[in-house]
């Protein structure tokens, strides 16, 4: 009987996955060729309710769901192949909440995922669901929505993070996902032409697949423009403005001109060095919004490293933060912004930016201390001399201090003039 059962319920969701992902080919074919429904068919619509799905909500509430139909906004009688069905992110916790012991869980998941009115990672990744569960929606979503099944089998491998099928699915499915990306990888330099030359080279020698490259030269007054072009290296050449400034040009430049989906950020001594080193990268900066680099000097320091083991999937949380590399996500990016250009010179102005991802809830933590997310996957550094002025600090701190409850969300520009002259120097870049 159990068997039988257990066969059932694995058929029940075969179908359900089975239609969706016949509807969204068929979403997806229409985008492509402009095709539109002939008058003799009947249009299906992302939110319309399947037959599964049908007999799925019928028996919940028979079963003595009572809070089932509340939830999704219907009453019994009114449920049809017409109706539309949009879950909020509330209304899914609810519905994971209040399930009832004979709840097929897989079954309901997908149910919401299918009706999601939210980005569904956000509902994937704060659910405590056993791995199995997990696992088994990432492989049903896989040829449905590649999006979909990575963040589920990421949050079972947060889960279970050494289990070895789990952690295999983990690769290959978030290889197929990474392939489809548009990866930004951005170097600022200022007067060290050998050092971005190594790493460049790294770059170029360790990173797979397709990716935008950019450099952003702070008037630099050694061969690092002459070098940039001989090797035909997207480049700026702007007057010396500081390293906020600089990290805002190649920010700008590879998310509003090449609309990346992923933004890595590297300073010119921090390199990869090992090959494929930019996937960690990519599925943290996914994952949490933003990411920094462990340094070694960090994570080796007495009490520096509050938990965490490094991964993508479980970043140390470090009470320390360098910006030798960062990485964040279109998402996040849009939401966050750029580094406050109210600073000027070196320091506090990366830790700021840092700590406005945190405050909106992309990892970290506030409480008692600050903590901040970090990996070191992949790369190593340098540390070559910093241009240091400790007068240029202090100023930079109390600023820090007093924007600390401004807006989160900044432009690289604090006015016209400057936006002006700011997007004349990214124009540079595009003309190149």
């Amino acid at each position: 009987m159990k068997k039988e059962l257990q066969q059932k319920r694995l058929r029940s969701r075969a179908v359900a996955t089975k239609q969706y992902a016949k509807r969204y080919a068929k979403a997806i074919r229409n985008k492509i060729t402009g095709k539109k429904p002939t008058q003799g068919h009947v249009k299906v619509k992302r939110f319309c309710l399947t037959d599964t799905e049908l007999a799925f909500i019928q028996q919940e509430i028979e079963n003595g769901n009572n809070k089932f139909e509340k939830l999704i906004g219907f009453k019994t009688d009114e449920f049809n192949h017409h109706s539309e069905v949009r879950i909020s992110l509330d209304a899914a916790k609810a519905l994971i909440a209040n399930s009832l012991p004979s709840t097929d869980i897989t079954t309901l998941v997908t149910f919401i995922l299918n009706h999601a009115d939210f980005p569904v990672s956000q509902f994937i990744m704060n659910e405590d669901l056993s791995p199995e569960v997990f696992r088994d929606l990432a492989i049903l979503f896989r040829k449905v929505s590649k999006s979909t099944s990575f963040y589920l089998i990421a949050r079972a491998k947060m889960i279970r993070p050494n289990g070895r099928i789990i952690s295999n699915l983990f690769n290959s499915i978030a290889d197929e996902y990474i392939a489809t990306l548009n990866v930004g990888i951005g170097v600022i330099t200022y007067n060290r032409k050998d050092h971005l030359a190594k790493t460049v080279e790294a770059i170029k020698a360790f990173t797979t697949g397709d990716y935008q490259l950019v450099v952003a030269d702070d008037g630099s007054k050694d061969d690092t423009v002459e070098w940039c072009k001989q090797n035909n290296v997207p480049h700026t050449y702007c007057a010396n403005k500081g390293v906020v400034r600089n990290k805002n040009r190649a920010l700008y430049y590879l998310n509003e001109v090449k609309k990346v989906d992923v933004l890595i950020l590297l300073e010119d001594d921090c390199r990869p060095n090992k090959e494929n080193w930019q996937k960690e990268w990519v599925i943290a900066a996914l994952l949490w919004g933003h990411i920094n680099y462990a340094h070694k000097r960090i994570i080796k320091k007495e009490d520096a490293v509050v938990s965490g083991t490094g991964s993508s999937t479980l970043p140390y949380l470090c009470r320390l933060v360098t910006g030798q590399c960062t990485a964040c996500s279109k998402d996040a990016m849009d939401n966050i912004g750029y580094l406050d250009p109210r600073f000027s010179g070196y320091g506090a102005g990366h830790v700021e930016w840092t700590e406005r991802f945190i405050r909106q809830g992309y990892n970290g933590s506030t409480e008692k201390h600050w903590v901040y997310p970090a990996i070191n996957t992949g790369l190593n550094s340098d540390d070559a001399p910093t241009f240091k002025n400790p007068e240029q600090l202090e100023k930079n701190r109390a600023l820090k201090k007093k924007i600390s409850k401004d807006a989160h969300k900044r432009e690289p520009w604090v006015n016209t003039d400057e936006e002006n002259e700011f997007l004349e120097e990214i124009e540079s870049i595009k003309d190149q």
